[in-house]
């Protein structure tokens, strides 16, 4: 049994003195591929300059469109329109053509606004 502890004490001894030592050895090569970066493409332009424009074009049609309703005929509320009759009361749809026309005139303008794409 010693005999043969020795002998595996000697082949380990004379593999560990044939190896070489760690800052002797032979640097690792591995294989590497070269790969061509593709370059990198022009950004693309902003749109925020064209979005602003259509964002403040639409909010100029809807301040007219408020300024426009604001200017329909206060005395032909519908309160006023449904109240009983003590007397002559204004035309019952004068406030709803009123507001129809804003409205229209709203939508035209919000046509004509360049969208930004």
């Amino acid at each position: 049994m010693s005999s043969r502890l020795g002998v595996g004490v000697l082949i380990i001894g004379v593999v560990w003195a044939h190896a070489p030592a760690p800052d002797q050895r032979p640097p690792v090569r591995l294989a590497q591929q070269t790969v061509t970066v593709p370059p990198v493409p022009p950004s693309l332009p902003s749109i925020q300059p064209q979005t602003q424009a259509f964002t403040n074009c639409v909010l100029n049609c809807d301040t007219t469109v408020g300024l426009c309703q604001g200017a329909c005929s206060v005395g032909n509320t519908p309160v006023a329109t449904l109240a009983p009759a003590a007397g002559p009361r204004p035309d019952p749809n004068a406030l709803s053509q009123c507001y129809l026309s804003c409205t229209t005139q709203q939508l035209i303008c919000k046509q004509s606004c360049a969208p930004p794409f």
